[in-house]
């Protein structure tokens, strides 16, 4: 049973470290190119709508809309 939390608590552990790392400035550049290429819109996602998590280019559209925010 402790094993199992483990394993289920490792994959929250890296994913709260990536929402907290400071965005390089690679980063910064790569969604202001994104931002202007295409927007930082979302498009729906079915698996998400179905309960089954987000896509990983959503993943990227929020993580860009929460740095292009915090630096504007």
């Amino acid at each position: 049973m402790k094993t199992r939390i483990i394993i289920a608590a490792v994959p929250a552990l890296f994913l709260a470290a990536c929402a907290t790392t400071p965005p390089t400035t690679a980063e910064i550049d790569s969604c202001r190119t994104m931002e202007g290429k295409m927007g930082l819109q979302s498009p729906h996602d079915h698996g998400e709508m179905k309960q089954q998590g987000l896509n990983p280019m959503n993943l990227s559209h929020d993580r860009c809309r929460r740095i292009l925010g915090d630096s504007k």
